[in-house]
């Protein structure tokens, strides 16, 4: 367990490099995104009630099914979401419960009743703020990997919980709109970040790695927009797209490549090429977050 803020834990699992955690103060904590494996799903609940803190409730940062596992293993703590994700977790529940059952299989997890997605007791707004005693969150609207994904500032301390965004392992994964994306960077960018959490990869507190996070990702989606656009008016195929596209630099481009190759095929559609999206693009595809 990483304190790296004094209001926010953070678990690591041993699986996806992913990041499950807690905001603390003054006797209350909300989980984050708690998962994803069941033994450390308890983990987590016990470690924050071991600090004399009353859990209020747990947050979903958006729907995808590595960040829904939580809420089942804590029966009765309030869920919180974003305003769309009921409609966004309807709109793609199939491709989630399909992936929820090939990662149980994977591990030899066990049911005696079918998965039921968390559904939001309460589903709020961009800009709402989740307060309860000493502690104090900022929901904030971060589209362009999922449509309904939100991130969490907590302005004290000046922590950023980036849902799926700020990796130093991935890129960014565009698997719902890159005009959102690019959006969603400038937004955080214009905050005082001075710790950071991503769903995946390394927390971190040093000022110069969070810039340069932020600096990297939006350099990719700014040369990907730029390539891709070139490549729509010239009237190229998505395949000539692709490879206009292979020599854009990636972080960790050993497990990037073809996650990248999916953001050029979906912006190609988005920005107005023709190609089929259940042939090409993330919209073909389960592996979000896998």
């Amino acid at each position: 367990m990483l304190q790296l803020t004094p209001q926010l834990m953070v678990m690591q699992s041993r699986s996806l490099v992913y990041n499950s955690g807690a905001f603390v103060a003054g006797g209350v904590a909300w989980l984050i995104d708690p998962g994803i494996h069941p033994d450390e799903i308890s983990a987590l609940a016990d470690h924050v009630q071991s600090q004399a803190a009353t859990i209020q409730g747990i947050v979903l940062t958006h729907c995808h099914w590595d960040h829904i596992l939580g809420p089942e293993r804590l029966p009765g703590l309030p869920v919180v979401t974003y305003a769309d994700y009921p409609a966004t977790l309807a709109a793609n529940l199939p491709g989630t419960l399909r992936m929820i059952g090939r990662w149980e299989q994977r591990f030899g997890y066990t049911r005696t009743a079918p998965f039921t997605p968390p559904q939001p007791d309460q589903a709020l707004p961009d800009g709402a703020t989740i307060a309860r005693g000493a502690l104090e969150l900022q929901l904030i609207y971060i589209p362009g990997h999922a449509a309904d994904q939100i991130a969490l500032y907590e302005a004290t301390s000046g922590a950023l919980w980036a849902a799926d965004t700020l990796s130093d392992l991935e890129i960014p994964f565009v698997s719902h709109q890159l005009a959102s994306y690019i959006a969603t960077l400038e937004r955080l960018s214009a905050l005082s970040i001075r710790a950071l959490v991503p769903g995946h990869g390394a927390p971190t507190s040093d000022q110069a790695t969070i810039r340069a996070r932020l600096d990297a990702d939006r350099a990719y989606l700014a040369e990907l927009h730029e390539r891709v656009q070139h490549a729509v008016t010239a009237g190229a195929s998505v395949e000539a797209t692709v490879t206009a596209c292979a020599t854009i630099a990636l972080r960790h481009p050993e497990q990037n490549t073809g996650l990248h190759q999916l953001n050029v095929e979906s912006a190609y559609i988005e920005l107005g090429g023709p190609a089929d999206p259940d042939k090409v693009g993330w919209s073909r595809t389960n592996l979000v977050d896998e």
